[in-house]
């Protein structure tokens, strides 16, 4: 039985190819999402490797986003130096956002990381960094930069260079003395830009006060180990510290630095392997189901020889098996080809160190697993219906009915009216944030049960699409091809119903997004023109822009008036719970001008210190209302505040709000966002330009429109929905190749059925036709049920966030769903090209002779 199912599987090899190129997708998209992550993680650590190569501990803070991390005093870092085993030391100053400008066009340098760091005038202890022109600064004006930092800011030694000093909220000017780079002649290690001051200047300038450091490198004398030197270093350390061999240093700075993005990017693909595995199954499902249908009088003459119902099963599972290592292991190879390439890409944008690809062993082992699991899964039920062929088969030609839909549609049903009464329940109930759970469940049984409801609808459902398109005799003999076999149809269409669901699931719960934004954006904000600066959590580096420069922006012609909002998050808390999404410091009363939003209790005025207001939903949750007194933490700061007011939450304004006295108690005095409102009649986009000159010496700050705002609220929404169009394409392109399978397959099956026809005078033309009606009517029939399930999903979700105030509209996507179903008539007509031609060129006499 093995030779027999093995000689048998080199036979119908060209049949079975499609069902391994499934398999290849699917473990293509897992082993290169695995090889690509386990790879960038491994460039991630060898960069900090890099960084850390000759040094032993590294001595940081144990909270480094700390309102005020802690710093060693010259003293601590004397007695640190004096431990046993200690070889030298090298102390670390430094600040994010130090970010210079280049001396063509005054424009910041774009880097993924601008560093400022004290140096003490003294080559680099540890080796790392090499000074190849002039000399360290020595005084507060002077700077030294690495290569790669000249040829960004185009400037050469002893030149003037501009760069903003994030502590200090302003930029300043200083003199290139010295032109750096790194050991082995590296201009970099990963893109990033370094500018280096004198240390008592960035001392002062970043931390306050001369004789502070944020921490210390420390290498170790030959013989002791870094555990070692460890160990001895922590029963010296000072409070607010902790010590890391230079192992553990680069892991968690690799972890912090790339790893989030590394996940994202990680996860992202591993979606794309699972829905290329599940559409696959339908695929090689209805591969294996045709196969054994065609196969039946040669696995009844096995029977009548004595084979068991076991083994003729074993033989097809042991096809699928083959099938699956096959596809397994070209897709594994795929897989990383696909992943060396995207990483050769990312480090063109990125450079960092160089290191092997990453081809770990459970890469391999889930690979393998994917690619067997999913055939044999798919291949299961057509191996039981092999089984179940009687030997008296062999002696005659066997016309084995279709089953009867009746217990499959009763199944079905009852899955989907559970699932709509489920799905009306959590979009019309106000149940909170437990709607989304029982929407989830709901989706997923309606899902099911249009899948298989599918068979019981593809016939009245082709038909009437076929109404359409299926003219002449040849388009009739397509209808009538389409809609004879439901469960072929369905089964074929099965991948298109998944993907074209997820895809208009999201199109619309997107769509909806953006207009109710478009619709609260019109309805609650009076400005129409917005400063947005990034917000880091680190009190030194954080980027923003100096309220001040409100004053130049409000002597604009056109301006009305002009607000500066801060932001704080860390160590906040109000009446003892900590506050996790901080607490915002405005002039309140011309916030109520700017964005309308009326007081529940109390009055919304403008503060005066120690004063606050907060929505009725924080109010609830924190047991305060209009006069009580509460004690509210800022930026390490306890005072007892007074709540003025308590106002209805609006979609813009919500949470705690403090007047500008405040602001003394936050980490700095920049602000994160600004908003402009204009006269009657002015023009934003002038207006626009001048203030993107006033803040041009503050990098990272964005200035833009009404519609610019809306665009980069929603840039995370249509990244979505990118992503999950690309599953689309993923899914349309393994459809496309189960149509074309199927429809090949068909052919074989019905070869002398098509020999009679063009027997009895229908031409190659009508011929190509009929299969290419087939095909396309395949294809809509899937898009029609995705997109209708699809849409009816994404509305409900869209009313259960209604509920919960996150949007205000469904909007449904026209133009999008559209083009999915365009793109769907032109995938059908691609697969019916190669299973047209087969037709067309069969010989006549030899087909009508055909068993």
């Amino acid at each position: 039985m093995i030779k027999a199912s093995l000689r048998g599987l080199l036979q119908r090899k060209l049949r079975l190819s499609l069902a391994v190129f499934a398999i290849v997708l699917s473990v293509a998209f897992l082993a290169g999402s695995m090889v690509l992550s386990d790879t960038l993680s491994a460039r991630f650590t060898a960069l900090f490797t890099t960084v850390n190569q000759n040094v032993a501990v590294v001595v940081q803070p144990k909270d480094p986003q700390a309102v005020e991390p802690a710093r060693l005093t010259e003293a601590q870092l004397r007695t640190l130096s004096e431990v046993d085993g200690v070889r030298v030391v090298s102390p670390d100053v430094s600040v994010q956002g130090a970010t210079p400008f280049r001396a063509t066009d005054g424009e910041p340098v774009s880097a993924d990381a601008a560093l400022g760091f004290g140096v003490d005038g003294n080559d680099d202890p540890l080796g790392l960094v090499e000074l190849r022109e002039g000399r360290w600064p020595t005084a507060e004006n002077e700077v030294a930069i690495t290569a790669h930092t000249a040829e960004l800011a185009k400037v050469k030694r002893g030149e003037q260079l501009k760069v903003y000093l994030p502590v200090l909220n302003e930029p300043r000017s200083f003199t290139v003395v010295g032109v750096a780079g790194y050991s082995g002649g590296r201009d970099s290690l990963a893109g990033e830009v370094v500018v280096m001051f004198q240390q008592a200047f960035a001392q002062r300038t970043f931390y306050g006060e001369t004789g502070r450091f944020g921490g210390a490198s420390f290498a170790a004398e030959p013989g002791v180990s870094d555990i070692e030197l460890k160990q001895r270093i922590e029963q010296r350390l000072p409070a607010g510290f902790k010590a890391l061999t230079a192992e553990e240093s680069s892991e968690d700075r690799a972890a912090l630095s790339g790893g989030v993005i590394i996940d994202v990017f990680k996860y992202i693909l591993v979606g794309f392997a699972v829905v290329a595995g599940i559409v696959g199954i339908f695929l090689i499902f209805n591969t294996f189901n045709i196969i054994v249908a065609q196969r039946t009088r040669e696995l009844a003459l096995l029977r009548a020889l004595g084979a068991g119902w076991g083994q003729v099963a074993g033989s097809v599972l042991l096809e699928a098996l083959v099938v699956g290592v096959v596809g397994a292991t070209l897709g594994l190879a795929a897989g990383v080809g696909v992943a060396a390439a995207a990483e050769q890409y990312l480090m063109g944008e990125v450079p960092l160190p160089p290191v092997d690809l990453v081809v770990a062993p459970l890469t391999v082992l889930l690979s393998y697993l994917l690619g067997v699991v999913v055939t044999l899964v798919a291949a299961f039920v057509p191996a039981v219906r092999a089984s179940s062929v009687p030997p008296v088969a062999a002696m005659r030609d066997v016309v084995r009915p279709d089953k009867s839909l009746k217990a499959l549609s009763i199944v079905g049903a009852v899955f989907a009216l559970l699932g709509i009464g489920l799905v009306a329940l959590g979009a019309f109930a106000d149940l909170g944030g437990t709607a989304f759970l029982i929407l989830l469940f709901g989706a997923l049984l309606l899902f099911v049960g249009t899948l298989l409801l599918s068979p019981l609808l593809a016939r009245p459902i082709v038909r009437g699409l076929g109404a359409l398109i299926g003219r002449g005799s040849a388009g009739d003999l397509g209808v009538r091809n389409a809609a004879r076999n439901p469960r072929r149809t369905a089964v074929t269409a099965a991948a298109i119903i998944i993907g074209v669901t997820v895809i208009g699931m999201t199109a619309t719960v997107v769509q909806s997004f953006k207009t109710s934004l478009e619709d609260i954006m019109g309805e609650n904000i009076g400005v129409e023109v917005m400063i947005q600066a990034a917000v880091t959590a680190a009190p030194d580096g954080r980027q923003g822009f100096n309220p001040k420069a409100l004053d130049q922006v409000r002597a604009i012609p056109g301006v009305k008036e002009a607000a500066a909002w801060h932001f704080d998050a860390l160590g906040v808390s109000v009446a003892g719970q900590p506050q996790a999404f901080g607490v915002f410091a405005t002039d309140v009363g011309q916030a109520a001008r700017m964005f309308p939003f009326d007081a529940t209790g109390g009055e919304i005025r403008t503060l005066a210190a120690q004063e606050l207001v907060l929505d009725g939903n924080t109010a609830e949750t924190l047991k305060l209302k209009a006069g009580d007194r509460t004690p509210v933490v800022i930026g390490g700061v306890t005072r007892d505040y007074t709540v003025v007011g308590v106002y209805q939450a609006t979609p813009i304004i919500q949470g705690i709000l403090v007047g500008e006295p405040a602001i003394a108690d936050f980490p700095g005095p920049l602000a994160f966002q600004g908003f402009v409102s204009l006269n009657d009649g002015v023009d934003a986009a002038p207006v626009v330009e001048k203030i993107e000159t006033i803040m041009k010496d503050y990098p990272g700050v964005q200035v833009g429109d009404r519609q610019s705002y809306v665009d980069q609220a929603t840039a995370s929404y249509d990244f979505l929905l990118i992503a999950v169009q690309i599953l689309l394409l993923v899914a349309l392109v393994i459809a496309l190749l189960g149509i074309l399978n199927t429809l090949v397959l068909s052919i074989v099956e019905r070869t002398r059925e098509l020999g009679l026809v063009r027997a009895v005078g229908l031409s190659r033309g009508g011929l190509v036709w009929m299969i290419t009606v087939e095909s396309v009517l395949i294809t809509v029939f899937g898009v029609f049920l995705g997109l209708a399930l699809g849409v009816g999903l994404g509305a409900a979700f869209t009313k259960a966030l209604m509920t919960l105030e996150f949007a205000s509209v469904i909007a449904i996507p026209w133009l999008e769903l559209a083009q999915y179903l365009l793109a769907a008539v032109v995938a059908g007509v691609l697969a019916a090209v190669i299973p047209a031609r087969m037709a067309a060129r069969l010989n006549v006499l030899d087909a009508i002779s055909y068993e």
